[in-house]
C-alpha cells in the first residue's frame, strides 16, 4: 500500500468518527472564530503523474466573521525518483467558508504563486533547479474541536501549478492538521 493510500485510509477513519466527537461536544457553547487563526498539517499527496510523497501545510491569518476567514497559506509535497528530489509549492491568499457554526465542514480557495524545486546530487555537489508560476489551490476540510479553539483538521486539498513553457502540474494533498480559531 503506498503512502498516500495509507494517509487516505486514516482520514476517512477519522472522519467516520468525528460524528461521535461531535455528539459528545454538543454539551459545550460553540467556538468563536474572533482574530487571528493558524493551522498546519501534515500528511500525504500525489501528482498528476502518480508520484506521491510527504505533504504538509501552514496557514495564518484573521477571522472577518463566524463564517469566514481570510489569510496566507503555503502548501506543498516532495518526491524522490531515481535521486532526484522534486519539490513542488504553492503560496497563496487563501479565504475560507464555513457555513455552519465555527467547528465543521470548510472549503477554500487560494490564488498566488508555484513553485518546484528539483534537486540532484552529481558528483559530490548539488545541481538544482527552480521555476516559478502561478498556483491555485482549492480545499475541503472538516474541524473537529478537541477543546477550546483547538481543532483536529482533516484536509483535501487540489493544487493546480502552471509554468510559462507550458509545463503545468496538479497535486492532490491529504493532510491532517492542528489549527486554533
Amino acid at each position: 500500500m503506498t503512502y498516500t493510500r495509507v494517509v487516505c485510509v486514516c482520514l476517512i477513519t477519522l472522519l467516520a468518527s468525528s460524528a461521535t466527537l461531535s455528539a459528545q461536544d454538543g454539551d459545550r457553547a460553540p467556538a468563536e472564530h474572533v482574530g487571528l487563526w493558524l493551522s498546519g498539517g501534515l500528511g500525504g499527496g500525489t501528482t498528476s503523474e502518480d508520484d506521491d510523497g510527504p505533504a504538509g501545510y501552514f496557514r495564518i491569518g484573521g477571522s472577518v466573521s463566524q463564517h469566514v476567514q481570510l489569510g496566507g497559506e503555503v502548501a506543498g509535497l516532495t518526491y524522490d525518483v531515481d535521486g532526484t528530489n522534486v519539490s513542488f509549492a504553492n503560496t497563496t491568499f487563501t479565504a475560507l467558508f464555513d457555513p455552519a457554526l465555527p467547528g465543521g465542514f470548510f472549503a477554500k480557495a487560494g490564488i498566488g504563486f508555484a513553485s518546484v524545486m528539483t534537486s540532484l546530487d552529481v558528483g559530490g555537489g548539488t545541481f538544482t533547479t527552480d521555476d516559478e508560476g502561478f498556483g491555485v489551490t482549492l480545499g475541503v476540510g472538516y474541524d473537529i474541536r478537541i477543546g477550546g479553539n483547538l481543532y483536529l483538521t482533516p484536509n483535501f486539498d487540489l493544487l493546480l501549478q502552471t509554468y510559462g513553457d507550458d509545463r503545468d502540474a496538479s497535486l492532490a494533498l491529504f493532510t491532517l492538521g492542528l489549527g486554533m480559531y
